[in-house]
């Protein structure tokens, strides 16, 4: 495990989880989930977590009405294998994918998931992808071949030597109850493989993009 990269990921975690507590704790129906629930958080959300433009223009609050009353995004949401997301999302690709329907929506489906249920959901991301491949000695642009896979990888290193480190890093400067918590743990492992597969700020020591588009400005 990279120490810097830890508590850097630490940090990162620790922001997100500040600006978005009230969904990441939420407690009630999924429908009555601030991030479902309530227009203008949705909106913020599709801006700072960069899926915007993975739904067709014009689609954005449709496909929010659509989750907050899916019987079935509820059925996925207590399906840990991520098999019953995976079939979601091909199901209302047609719908709000863009490039007439053809595009894989699964960054957006599973990043609303992860709100959901930090505690079992991991964000569908390209970095993060990249991360896991290193992690795991693989080529780094190596390809998954569906989002279970995905689940799958990542609970492989969650119970690895990574996984074990990165939970023995957080009890040592954890600061607050949460933090010893699944739901926040795998928010940490999750940020440093998108951060070990993210490109780096350059040698002028600007803050990494991450940082800059998710916290510099209230999420409320």
């Amino acid at each position: 495990m990279n120490d810097s990269l830890a508590s850097r990921s630490l940090t990162y975690a620790r922001l997100a989880w500040n600006d978005w507590r009230d969904i990441f704790e939420h407690e009630g129906p999924v429908g009555e989930s601030p991030l479902l629930a309530d227009p203008s958080r949705y909106q913020l959300f599709l801006r700072k977590w960069s899926v915007s433009r993975t739904l067709r223009s014009g689609t954005h609050d449709k496909f929010r009405q659509t989750l907050r009353m899916s019987g079935q995004f509820l059925e996925a949401l207590h399906d840990d294998s991520g098999r019953m997301l995976e079939e979601l999302e091909q199901e209302l690709r047609p719908r709000y994918g863009t490039r007439g329907g053809t595009k894989r929506i699964i960054s957006v489906l599973s990043k609303v998931a992860t709100f959901m249920r930090p505690e079992r959901f991991v964000a569908w991301d390209t970095f993060a992808r990249r991360g896991m491949n290193l992690v795991l000695g693989r080529r780094v642009y190596s390809q998954f071949s569906d989002y279970p896979f995905y689940m799958h990888t990542f609970d492989t290193i969650w119970s690895g030597d990574l996984g074990d480190e990165i939970r023995a890093y957080v009890a040592k400067n954890a600061m607050q109850p949460i933090e010893g918590e699944p739901r926040f743990l795998r928010r940490v492992l999750d940020l440093y493989h998108m951060e070990s597969g993210r490109i780096r700020a350059d040698d002028k020591g600007k803050v990494p993009r991450f940082l800059k588009s998710h916290f510099t400005a209230s999420s409320h």
